[in-house]
């Protein structure tokens, strides 16, 4: 799209008094560190999921998990209810009083128990 002098004569000859501005000599450098630097931030927030990084953390985690997981598992089997010395002794007497009555049972009679 080109710019018609004729259009607006006044704007024109405001520019044409206007001071040219000049751009510093370093204004490519600063430009080119600028973009850069934008590049860069991007790069950082990439860096924290590269393969590097990321394999030896999630080997970490999984290596947590399974010591949390084994720890449980041990500690559930140690405690897992097993029947006191005393109830032993309760439910050995009762088998006991069990087996005589039956023996008791076969002297009186001569009928065999299937």
């Amino acid at each position: 799209m080109s710019m018609n002098r004729d259009e607006d004569p006044q704007l024109w000859d405001l520019l044409g008094r206007s001071k040219a501005s000049k751009p510093s000599p370093f204004f490519a450098r600063n430009v080119v560190r600028a973009v850069r630097g934008q590049s860069r931030q991007g790069q950082v927030l990439y860096a924290w999921f590269s393969l590097r990084r990321l394999v030896p953390a999630l080997s970490a985690a999984v290596a947590v998990a399974i010591a949390v997981f084994t720890v449980q598992v041990l500690h559930h089997q140690d405690q897992s209810p097993q029947p006191s010395l005393a109830s032993a002794e309760i439910q050995d007497a009762e088998l006991v009083a069990d087996l005589d009555v039956l023996v008791n049972d076969d002297d009186s009679d001569d009928t065999l128990l299937l």
